[in-house]
């Protein structure tokens, strides 16, 4: 099969002034098909014979006394894909006889007559066969020899080339969803599958798109059969999202949309274990737990550790429990308790409580003692907001999150944005932020906090008259930072901070001789991670990066790596970098410390 755009226009005045192509022929792309859609070839009367050689119909009628009126000979075309139409038809013609005869050339469309020329129309061997175009919209094409008149004839011999017809598609693509995950999805890559048809096939078919909620998520050419893809959905908000699948038709319209829905579930429940201390060893455990988007499928609570006894537990979004320490702890123990809880997403919150501590027997009657924050995630603001001290109503504050020009990504939590931030163990790191009350004005003067992963204090400050605050940290520990405004109830802006090793080089030359040598010397930091640490020195070759020379950091961290070059003659430049990989377990991203040129020769 081959294609082609529009038509072409036809030579031979005198077709020109019988018939034209329609506009429409000349819009969108359009179908060729010769004598392979061939559908039926007829000498009716038997007064002529036929001949045909591939693409050529040679077609002699004798000479007889009378010849009747009606159709001599007659080819049918029929387009050979359900859903379209003939919009041309096109063949060329010679004859081999001196003078012409009442024989007419037609063509019929469905059956129809749509046109026709007196065989003198026909040029006369050795002149070139003329090339004929009629336009018409039908299923069936039909080239035929038409007796005029009943009269006698003589020898009479044609030769006609190529009949071919110009199809257009009219039949819109189908399209459908096979696979969409129909559970919550808890990650950002998603797999997808669908199916998409043609009567004409892959070359009936345009680009493929899959959007949601605005956003594109593939977009391809893959043509007809089973289809999938691995969606990113990282810019997508937790929720239940539309999915469409479009899918373009190659000269028709497009297939109807397919929609689908995406439940997307990426942040576990939130969970909290506030404790009261009561008389008599007695402490009031209140447990709240909330899931906005997949909803809460449970939560228990165990006292001393993970897999201690349980306390409670529910499918509820939270309850207050009086416990008796007597039954968890000693006289005088401290022990805490530890909430796992679950989204119908599968997702698991882990929270522990603050520390409490069983009175002794030296003091009968006196109430468990709690101790708020300690090493918890909330540090000094979550133990100043535990202790009842006087502090301004915060429920009615927001954030947007902080920012950071060190950000690789930002996820979004409702309105939260929570930064993903690559950063140099040790290096200056600026994030900033703002606090606002509910109408969108700034709140002035409020404390913030800078809380570690570990819940330790590394800066205060004050928000500016616009709600706006600023740190500069230099981050040693990597997980997730948070910005506290001090009022009750807590305001958190987290951020997620990845550190990477801090790499120091120094490179013994840039210019190097045949045969020389270079030596890279270098540093990593800090000293836990650096010692034993494998570096590479690679250099690349075309697009990619291949090593040169490999070693491994000493116990302080500090390595060398060697390269001795080639002898040979001739100068070159070759781009070279030092790169610690990460490894296994490390808490710490690769590196690529330096880049550099060296020149031999």
């Amino acid at each position: 099969m081959r294609r082609t755009t529009g038509l072409l226009i036809s030579s031979g005045a005198a077709l020109l002034a019988v018939t034209s192509a329609p506009a429409a022929a000349t819009e969108g792309s359009l179908y060729r098909f010769g004598v392979e859609a061939l559908a039926a070839q007829a000498v009716p009367d038997g007064q002529c014979l036929v001949a045909q050689t591939g693409a050529s119909f040679g077609v002699t009628c004798p000479p007889i006394g009378t010849s009747f009126t009606g159709t001599k000979w007659q080819v049918d075309l029929r387009t050979p894909v359900p859903g379209s139409v003939i919009e041309a038809f096109d063949w060329r013609a010679v004859r081999f006889h001196q003078t012409a005869t009442s024989i007419a050339q037609q063509v019929l469309a469905d059956g129809a007559l749509a046109w026709q020329a007196a065989e003198a129309d026909i040029p006369r061997s050795p002149s070139q066969p003329k090339a004929y175009r009629v336009g018409m919209s039908a299923q069936t094409a039909s080239l035929r020899l038409w007796q005029t008149e009943a009269r006698q004839q003589p020898n009479r011999v044609w030769t006609f080339l190529e009949p071919t017809i110009f199809v257009r598609d009219i039949e819109r693509p189908l399209a459908r969803w096979t696979v969409v995950p129909a559970e919550w999805v808890t990650s950002d890559p998603v797999r997808v599958e669908w199916e998409a048809s043609d009567n004409f096939g892959s070359d009936g078919l345009g680009q493929q798109r899959i959007n949601a909620a605005g956003r594109g998520l593939y977009v391809g050419s893959p043509g007809q059969g089973f289809h999938g893809a691995t969606l990113n959905v990282a810019g997508l908000a937790d929720g239940v999202q539309p999915l469409r699948l479009e899918v373009d038709g190659d000269g028709t319209a497009g297939a109807a949309f397919q929609d689908a829905s995406l439940r997307l579930d990426r942040t576990p429940p939130s969970a909290s274990v506030v404790l009261l201390g009561l008389p008599d060893s007695g402490v009031r455990v209140t447990v709240n737990v909330a899931d906005a988007t997949s909803g809460v499928r449970g939560w228990t609570l165990r006292a001393r550790g993970p897999d201690g006894l349980t306390v409670a537990s529910s499918s509820t979004g939270g309850d207050v429990v009086d416990v008796d320490l007597a039954n968890h702890a000693a006289p005088g123990e401290t022990i805490r308790f530890h909430l796992t809880a679950t989204d119908n997403a599968g997702l698991v919150r882990q929270v522990t409580s603050a520390l409490v501590t069983r009175p002794s027997p030296s003091a009968p009657g006196a109430p468990a003692t709690t101790i708020v924050g300690g090493d918890g995630p909330l540090g000094d603001p979550g133990r100043i907001e535990s202790s009842g001290a006087p502090l301004p109503n915060f429920s009615r504050i927001e954030t947007r999150g902080v920012r950071t020009s060190h950000a690789r990504s930002y996820s979004r939590n409702g309105r939260l944005l929570v930064p993903l931030v690559v950063a140099t163990h040790s290096r200056p790191v600026k994030v900033s932020g703002r606090f606002l009350h509910a109408r969108g004005s700034g709140l002035r003067g409020a404390t913030v906090y800078l809380v570690d992963p570990k819940g330790f204090t590394r800066a205060t400050t004050l928000t500016d008259r616009r709600g706006r605050f600023t740190f500069k940290v230099r981050p040693r520990l990597a997980g997730t930072w948070r910005a506290i405004a001090l009022g009750r109830p807590l305001v958190v802006a987290p951020a997620v901070i990845q550190l990477r090793p801090r790499v120091t080089t120094r490179i013994s030359a840039r210019s190097i001789r045949p045969g020389g040598r270079l030596v890279v010397n270098g540093t990593i930091s800090p000293l836990g991670i650096g010692r034993a640490k494998l570096v590479k020195l690679e250099w690349r070759q075309g697009e990619t990066w291949r090593p040169l020379a490999l070693t491994t950091a000493d116990r302080r961290g500090r390595f060398t790596l060697r390269y001795r070059f080639s002898s040979a003659p001739g100068a070159f430049t070759v781009p070279v970098r030092v790169v610690v990989p990460r490894e296994k377990g490390s808490p710490f991203l690769p590196v690529v410390s330096r880049r550099f040129v060296v020149r031999v020769g």
